[in-house]
């Protein structure tokens, strides 16, 4: 047993608890410590420790603080007695270590990001990292023509302050703002899933409408700046103008640098999870 304390019900409380073997940290490869422990209230305040506590429940709770850590409730149950009055629960509480995953950069394919926000999410073997950062100039042209290049292609990762170890990912969705001159804000979601089956039976939202709708739409941008830049270069439309026009309007498979102009948004927090 080991002395253990914890803030619940608006103080901090100190418990005996049993040490449990460690769970193996996925985004880190850490030991994350494991305890149970054995709490006991009176009726009155059952209610209360039973709601905090399934807040804290894994994976994705708010952590209960102890010293010097923070913990989420993993396997949880309680009973009661009647022989006292008032009424005594019993909870049997498995607790594990929160891990801050703070990365200070993030380095893709050489080029170093520093994030604004950052998270990871590890979810049937799948890690997933999300990021906001700010970039302009040089460091923001490197990353737009990444982004344009790299498409479905897995490139160099690393995580600083969190792994040193180099992963293989690719980008998922990946939003930008525009904001002051040439600066940006990006929206970046990271995927290491390399090597795993592809979901089956999935369907993506608003598909195949969205895509014919993104084609459709650059289709008829091109068109329409043809038209006026025929318009002020002849004065008339011409048959030969007319077919040009109609040709550029066909609809045609997107490239991937006419597809980022659909992931900006004027808003891009409100896309963080």
């Amino acid at each position: 047993m080991t002395d253990f304390s914890l803030h619940l019900l608006g103080s901090d409380r100190q418990f005996k608890a049993e040490e449990l073997p460690p769970a193996t940290s996925p985004h880190t490869g850490r030991q994350l410590r494991r305890v149970e422990l054995e709490l006991r209230v009176p009726s009155d305040l059952q209610d209360g420790l039973e709601s905090e506590l399934k807040a804290a429940a894994a994976p994705a709770g708010q952590p209960l603080q102890g010293e010097g850590a923070s913990w989420l409730v993993g396997n949880h149950s309680f009973s009661y007695t009647d022989n006292a009055r008032p009424r005594v629960y019993t909870h049997r509480v498995e607790l594990q270590e929160v891990e801050e995953l703070k990365a200070s950069a993030v380095e893709v394919a050489g080029l170093t990001l520093v994030p604004v926000k950052y998270n990871e999410d590890f979810t049937e073997g799948i890690l997933l990292v999300t990021l906001i950062t700010e970039v302009s100039g040089e460091e923001g042209e490197r990353l737009e023509e990444l982004l344009v290049t790299a498409g479905d292609n897995y490139v160099d990762v690393v995580r600083r302050g969190v792994s040193e170890s180099q992963l293989r990912m690719r980008f998922g969705r990946c939003l930008w703002q525009q904001g002051e001159g040439d600066t940006r804000l990006h929206n970046l979601a990271l995927v290491a899933d390399e090597g795993q089956p592809d979901p089956l039976g999935y369907v993506g939202i608003n598909q195949p409408q969205l895509s014919r709708t993104l084609e459709k739409t650059v289709a008829t941008s091109k068109a329409l700046d043809l038209l006026v830049e025929q318009l002020h270069s002849q004065g008339i439309l011409t048959e030969e103008v007319a077919a040009s026009i109609k040709a550029a309007a066909l609809p045609h498979d997107l490239t991937l640098r006419e597809s980022r102009e659909f992931c900006r948004t004027d808003k891009i927090e409100s896309f963080w999870i």
